[in-house]
């Protein structure tokens, strides 16, 4: 397996799932076991469908629940057995339902409840569902309660939720066997659960000077601020509690790395836990047998890396498949001031092609974790130069919060500096590079593209859109939260003008190679399809200037998970071409040949 994504733990910690993907594409869900001396899978199933429209929750009878969605509104439950057998549990339709894993001593195999924006208005939208085996209704109802709930976390035998009630939200407890909702005044109802262990609970909430770490005690209705004692290095993440809810695991994010330390909640020490360079997921599980945190390192696919009960190392298992490529870390000029990049594939100065790579999110960054695109681009023999620009998250707040009202400003002046310092110090008869992104990367590579038509040798993007506005119009919903949050709607005012890609388009020299999924849920597919239109009006030739290339079944993930994804293939046959361009409609399956 090459590709880990989803991980969730059962409710003791010690059972883990995930989607994995292994060489050629194809998803599984991925079950383990979890022992002291380290993770075992136990079994691996192929998936019905894509993992964008999956989740599988690990239950501690050594089972899956499979849920899945389907077009109008369709979510099929099913258990998933050791032996790839498959069992109908349910069919919902209507607002999805959010799921989490049961106890064992619950009596059920998960807990639900009515989520998604059209909960609010449901009829029964604060009504708590335990999901049973083997019965007719499958639903059994545990709770009603006073508005829909908002999150959940498992608290020894109880639950706590958090509800909506009226403009507000309230906390309540519930135990499942007797389903009444007990208030929980002394807990901010505003404030976020990050971890629990049996009646302690960690949460983030926000005082006069921004935001505090709280750890309550719902036993004796307490709560105290944590401080720590030493300095916690990066933005920090607490991830996890131990049982004993006396010391918490704490990711940190340094730029392109993620470092790990274990803050004692007593005494306030922080003992930092050494880790290889990598990525550490924002997700884990602490037992009595050790903590479990998913790792990945640049030559590393995502694995469960482990630690004792002590947390004092963390122990990552061999990958089975390689070699990869290893990455490093190098620092390039911006517009006003040095940018990190990570950096995979051969010295980018004497290396025949390179390619930028820019980032999706915008509130994104690149990482040492293990990227399946940039291993192929690095084994054709093109090295990958993928910048943190202003607006990447990991180097502070001013960092990230620089394109807020200013989208393809500053981030857009920080990737024309870097390029045009590549361009200048790559070997002499070497051409310059090319520029490719996915989403907000691949708008952010169509206007560089367009505003510095000298500097690239060729253009990808990837489900890109076309301007902030116009993606606020034409966006989904949680899109349109996105582009509000980070002001995507003020227009730029300066030489370049207000950055609509369809309005700079006349810039787009360099040969293009546009990609983008039909049933795109995130940036939609209207947008690639105007500025194929609007190059084809400028006199621009379809499959000689450029290439659109739309795909019928895919998403926003247009590009799987695979090295030998086929779409993977073909850009990676587009920038070792020089950017050369086929025939439009030629079949994925041809170009790979």
């Amino acid at each position: 397996m090459i590709s880990r994504i989803s991980f969730r733990f059962s409710a003791d910690g010690s059972r883990a799932v995930c989607l994995a993907a292994d060489t050629t594409g194809r998803y599984h869900a991925e079950s383990w076991t979890l022992h002291a001396d380290g993770p075992r899978r136990d079994f691996a199933a192929g998936l019905n469908g894509g993992p964008a429209y999956t989740m599988a929750l690990p239950l501690d009878t050594g089972r899956l629940l499979i849920s899945r969605h389907r077009a109008a509104g369709i979510q099929i439950l099913e258990l998933l057995h050791r032996d790839g057998q498959r069992t109908p549990v349910g069919t919902h339709s209507g607002p999805p339902l959010r799921l989490l894993p049961a106890p064992g001593a619950a009596g059920c195999l998960a807990f639900a409840w009515l989520g998604g924006r059209d909960a609010g208005s449901a009829g029964d939208a604060g009504r708590l569902y335990a999901v049973v085996e083997a019965a007719t209704p499958w639903m059994r109802e545990v709770a009603r309660l006073p508005g829909p709930v908002l999150d959940a976390a498992v608290c020894g035998h109880r639950l706590l939720l958090t509800v909506g009630q009226g403009s507000g939200r309230t906390r309540v407890l519930v135990d499942p066997s007797s389903g009444a909702p007990e208030p929980v005044p002394f807990l901010d109802p505003r404030s976020h659960v990050l971890a629990a262990a049996g009646e302690r609970v960690l949460l983030a909430s926000r005082g006069p000077a921004g935001a505090v770490l709280v750890l309550a005690d719902l036993a004796t209705g307490t709560c105290r601020a944590l401080d720590p004692g030493g300095e916690l290095p990066g933005v920090a993440h607490p991830v996890a509690l131990d049982p004993t809810g006396t010391a918490m695991a704490v990711i940190g994010t340094l730029g392109a790395r993620s470092v790990l330390s274990r803050w004692d909640t007593v005494t306030g020490a922080v003992h930092p836990i050494p880790l290889p360079e990598g990525e550490l997921l924002p997700s884990a599980a602490w037992t009595s047998a050790g903590i479990w945190l998913p790792y990945a390192g640049p030559g590393h696919p995502r694995s469960l890396a482990w630690s004792g009960p002590d947390a004092d190392r963390l122990h990552i298992p061999v990958p089975r498949t390689g070699p990869w490529a290893p990455a490093r870390l190098e620092t390039f000029p911006g517009a006003e001031g040095p940018v990190e990049a990570v950096v995979q594939g051969p010295d980018w100065r004497t290396s025949p092609r390179v390619v930028v790579a820019l980032h999706g999110g915008p509130s994104s960054r690149w990482t040492l974790g293990f990227e399946p695109l940039f291993q192929a681009l690095a084994a054709a023999g093109i090295t990958v130069v993928a910048p943190n620009q202003r607006g990447s998250t990991g180097y502070g707040a001013a960092h990230t919060l620089a394109i807020v009202g200013a989208w393809g400003v500053p981030d857009l002046a920080d990737v024309a500096a870097a390029g045009a310092h590549i361009a200048r110090e790559r070997a002499p008869g070497l051409e310059p590079p090319a520029v490719f992104g996915i989403s907000y990367g691949g708008y952010l590579a169509l206007l560089a593209a367009a505003t510095q038509p000298g500097t690239w040798s060729a253009c990808v993007a990837v489900a890109p859109f076309l301007s902030g506005p116009r993606l606020h119009a034409d966006g989904f919903t949680t899109v349109r939260g996105m582009v509000e949050r980070l002001d995507g709607l003020t227009p730029a005012d300066d030489a370049i003008g207000p950055r609509d890609v369809e309005r700079l388009a006349p810039g787009l020299r360099a040969p293009l190679l546009l990609v983008h999924g039909a049933r795109d849920e995130s940036t939609p597919v209207s947008h690639s399809r105007a500025l194929a239109a609007r190059l084809t009006a400028l006199g621009r030739r379809d499959g000689a200037d450029f290439r659109y290339l739309e795909l019928p079944d895919h998403g926003h993930a247009a590009i799987g998970a695979a090295v030998g994804d086929p779409v993977t293939a073909v850009v990676t046959r587009f920038l070792t071409d020089g950017g050369g361009t086929t025939r439009r409609g030629r079949p994925l399956a041809e170009e790979r040949r």
